[in-house]
């Protein structure tokens, strides 16, 4: 018997907050998510497969997942898993200090793919030096989505390309939590295919559903950073939570400075008739 929750409520919950378990198990037991042990946060990012969508197909499903990093010793079953999937290439998004404390699993027959960013590794400022004022963390965590768009334009570049050159492949992107750097990333595979605003902000808000199982090591990480006080601070629990506004803005100033998703992908070397073979592949029929 299915449970009664409200998935709005969950998805706006705050990241210090614990989500009802058995909800957790329900939501992340069925599409969008998929199941292979050692990964938390795992989905399609189609909504094609999902019967309580509201919004229309546009992603073929079955060719893009995103997640959180894998463990680096996967348990048993996990190949298998990945198998039936048919994820064959893994795009490493994370900084080499996040690869360092946790380094990428050897997975048999799947090629993993990390590219250095162009900001030299470094976390971006939010990461180390949060600013003071509450009203102004939603900016921030804008600026920090749009900071990914130059410090991770190499690897997005390659997922492009992959897109555009081997669509059969189904593929995987992920950084540590599958949050941030992979939401922009998931955004601008929708954008190009066309999804409706409403759509990309549904599948960026399930991420607090699908960090639940890692959550805790989350917020361990936060202390790391900033120490036992950090879970009374407001701003880094928007910073590090999943919000909604974060997105939307974001999605504004990509059109308005970047000219969309276009207009982005042509600043990384990519022509218009690319762009045209790179929707082909993503839709599930070409308009």
């Amino acid at each position: 018997m299915a449970l009664a929750y409200n998935l709005q409520e969950l998805v706006e919950t705050d990241i210090k907050s614990a989500l009802p378990e058995a909800a957790v198990t329900e939501i992340i037991s069925q599409a969008p998510f998929a199941t292979v042990p050692g990964l938390f946060n795992l989905r399609d990012i189609s909504n094609a497969t999902t019967a309580s969508s509201t919004f229309p197909a546009i992603l073929r499903p079955g060719l893009a997942y995103r997640s959180g990093a894998p463990s680096p010793t996967l348990p048993d079953g996990s190949n298998a898993a990945l198998a039936t999937l048919g994820i064959k290439k893994i795009f490493d998004l994370r900084r080499p200090d996040e690869r360092t404390k946790k380094p990428s699993p050897v997975i048999d027959g799947v090629e993993v793919i990390w590219i250095p960013d162009a900001n030299e590794g470094k976390p971006p400022a939010s990461a180390t030096a949060p600013p003071p004022d509450p009203d102004k963390s939603i900016d921030t965590l804008i600026q920090m989505y749009l900071g990914y768009l130059e410090s991770h334009a190499p690897v997005y570049r390659a997922v492009f390309e992959h897109i555009r050159d081997d669509p059969e492949t189904p593929f995987l992107f992920h950084c540590s939590a599958g949050k941030d750097r992979t939401g922009v990333l998931a955004a601008l595979i929708h954008r190009l295919a066309g999804s409706a605003d409403e759509a990309i902000i549904h599948d960026f808000t399930l991420t607090r559903v699908g960090i639940e199982p890692g959550r805790q090591a989350l917020l361990t990480m936060m202390q790391g950073f900033y120490g036992e006080s950090t879970w009374e601070n407001p701003v880094l629990l928007v910073l590090w939570g999943v919000h909604a506004a974060g997105m939307t803005g974001f999605l504004k100033i990509l059109d308005e400075v970047h000219g969309g998703v276009p207009g982005y992908l042509n600043k990384l070397g990519f022509s218009n008739a690319d762009l045209e073979v790179m929707r082909g592949n993503l839709v599930l029929t070409a308009n």
